[in-house]
């Protein structure tokens, strides 16, 4: 594997430190594919229902609409975890995170884990990333089999920051006689929804209480756990945040608009394959969950969008009903780009039967992360043991809650008449829940509940409280 370069800045300093990743690709084996180009990109925290191609009013997103204008949607894409690490780690390794053994957010992706960047890299591309999340840098292990990748997430903290470093890098790699891979991560929806000046009232008027309670947990005042678990806000103050949250959406919207319009000035568009999709997503006060993402699974947490755009082999304005997971993305890349699938990859190519619009309903597993607020007194038991699983296929879905006695709850959901997820039609359709059931234990037999020991730096748990994960 190539030695990851981190931190890569403009000017002189990126043309030195590029070297050996030119070096690199010189050695590299012959192309395999059709020689596209892929650009990957994941935003934090963003449900697919607050997207304007996924029906959402309130215009957040122009140019990713417009991306799945000419492109193929899925409208049912679901991550198999709400939560950062565990979610990312499934679509680069196409594996569940009881295989690939990120079962949260602290642990790491070990080597012995094969990736989409390996995948790529081994077919001669050039690869690379840039990351602005503190939980994505190098030692999380997803930089494994990129040649460049650039984690110094506060010298782009924001999405036009981060694009533009993506840019520069794109430019760079156009010149050189390989295809390419870039995976661009944005932060910006991720709490606490900050949006840069000239956004914060994109969606309503300015609010001082957003702040006040960012200043208020900073000053150990309140806990997030309070704010998650216990939360009073009135419903207009509950909107104060929505609508704050929706301007980060917006704004990093812009930011891919400009990334998307640089393609097209380096006539790439019509060579490059571009996925876009989230690593989970977010409630905002459904089932009384406030602000957060990871410990429930609601739909709300991990209903994402996926959007991809291939001119030439994907027909465009298409939009594919089925549910599909997100261990299927990374083998629908390798086949948009024709190349070879892996063997370890769990998930299967969605490309072509979206394409004939001969698709069927998979069968998305998924799973919660650990606790990590006293104040979530739902989860009765802790480890991967307690662990809140879940089968979605079509409309329904089937949640597993293990109980504190040692027996678990099954709850079955008609989503399309209750997308709420409010009412336990178990007894109306016991067909469903022993056919769903019967799949959610195959899936639960193949893991054998191993829990890895993590240690975290008093920085990197500052940058968890920071983030809200921790009091």
């Amino acid at each position: 594997m190539s030695t990851p370069r981190r931190g890569a800045a403009l000017g002189l300093a990126a043309a030195l430190a590029a070297i050996p990743a030119i070096l690199a690709s010189a050695c590299r084996p012959p192309v395999q594919g059709n020689g596209r180009n892929l650009l990957l990109i994941t935003i934090e925290t963003t449900r697919a229902d607050h997207v304007g191609a996924y029906g959402y009013p309130r215009g957040t997103t122009p140019n990713i609409d417009a991306l799945a204008k000419d492109g193929l949607l899925f409208e049912s894409f679901l991550t198999v975890s709400p939560r950062t690490n565990p979610s990312l780690a499934s679509m680069m390794t196409s594996r569940y995170p009881h295989e690939h053994g990120v079962r949260n957010l602290l642990l790491t992706l070990e080597p012995g884990n094969r990736t989409l960047a390996e995948a790529l890299r081994d077919a001669g591309y050039l690869t690379a990333a840039v990351q602005t999340h503190p939980r994505l840098v190098e030692p999380s292990g997803l930089a494994q089999g990129f040649d460049d990748y650039d984690d110094d997430y506060a010298a782009h903290p924001r999405a036009v920051e981060a694009c533009a470093a993506a840019e520069a890098w794109i430019r760079e790699a156009s010149t050189r006689q390989r295809p390419w891979f870039l995976w661009l991560h944005l932060m910006d929806p991720h709490w606490t929804y900050d949006p840069p000046e000239g956004w914060r009232s994109r969606f309503g008027p300015e609010d001082p209480r957003p702040a006040r309670l960012y200043r208020e947990l900073r000053e150990g005042r309140i806990t997030m756990g309070s704010v998650i678990f216990r939360n009073t806000m009135p419903p207009d103050e509950v909107a104060a945040f929505i609508d704050h949250y929706d301007a980060e959406i917006a704004f990093t919207d812009h930011a891919i608009g400009r990334l998307l319009a640089a393609l097209d000035e380096l006539d790439l568009r019509a060579d490059t394959v571009v996925a876009l999709t989230a690593d989970h997503g977010e409630a905002l006060g459904e089932h009384d969950y406030y602000f957060e993402h990871g410990d429930l699974g609601t739909e709300a947490e991990i209903h994402v969008p996926l959007i991809l755009s291939a001119p030439g082999l994907l027909p465009p304005g298409v939009r594919a009903p089925w549910t599909t997971s997100s261990v299927d993305l990374a083998p629908t890349l390798l086949d948009l780009l024709g190349v070879p699938p892996e063997e370890d990859f769990r998930g299967s190519s969605l490309a072509s039967w979206t394409a004939s619009g001969t698709g069927a309903d998979r069968a998305c597993f998924g799973e919660i992360d650990k606790r990590f607020h006293e104040e979530n007194d739902r989860r009765e038991v802790d480890g991967v043991a307690g662990k809140w699983r879940w089968i979605r296929r079509g409309d329904f879905k089937l949640v597993h809650r293990p109980r504190a006695s040692g027996s678990a709850d099954r709850t079955l959901y008609a989503l399309a008449l209750d997308p709420a997820e409010s009412r336990d039609v178990s007894a109306l359709h016991p067909e469903v829940v022993a056919e769903l059931g019967a799949e959610l234990d195959a899936w639960l037999t193949e893991d054998d509940g191993t829990e890895r020991e993590y240690h975290i730096t008093p920085e990197a748990r500052e940058q968890l409280r920071a983030l809200g994960y921790i009091n």
